[in-house]
């Protein structure tokens, strides 16, 4: 009995994670990946890792799960990057399963990706869509807190020039 009491409080707090923060790591690596497909795969893989790892996962768990996920898709393209030059063939285009919406989204998305770098694209989404503080995102890109503010400021600027991103 003691072990299923003890086991029991760890299970509640991995499926409160989950369900509290499962959209915002999906969603952030929509923003990454600009793939519908490689963003499922590599959020169940950071909450699996999770799992595996949940004795060590700081509270709040959010800047460690993207932090996760960020470095698995860092592995991700860098293992493509390698295949790529052994030319074991093209890479997967990007697609969207959304429908038309979904597509004017990535199209759009497509022209900001252009013009951000994606240090940039991605500090942006980090402050604005997932609403996170200088420290978390600076944990997360392994920058510092000033760093991170100078990226953002830069990344403004390069979308104040190009107002047609903006709407």
């Amino acid at each position: 009995m003691p072990v299923r009491m003890a086991v029991r409080p760890r299970l509640v707090d991995i499926e409160r994670v989950y369900a509290d923060h499962f959209r915002d790591v999906h969603r952030y690596l929509l923003g990454l990946t600009a793939s519908p497909a490689d963003a499922d795969e590599i959020a169940a893989e950071t909450f699996e890792r999770a799992l595996r790892a949940w004795d060590r996962v700081p509270e709040p768990a959010l800047p460690w799960l993207l932090l996760t996920a960020r470095r698995i898709a860092t592995d991700r393209w860098r293992r493509a990057r390698r295949l790529a030059r052994l030319a074991l063939g093209p890479s997967r285009p990007v697609r969207s399963d959304a429908g038309e919406a979904g597509t004017e989204f990535w199209l759009w998305f497509g022209a900001v990706a252009r013009a951000l770098t994606d240090r940039q694209r991605e500090v942006l989404v980090l402050r604005y869509q997932r609403d996170l503080t200088d420290a978390d995102i600076a944990t997360i890109m392994g920058l510092s807190e000033s760093g991170v503010r100078s990226l953002v400021a830069r990344a403004l600027e390069v979308l104040r020039h190009h107002p047609e991103l903006l709407r």
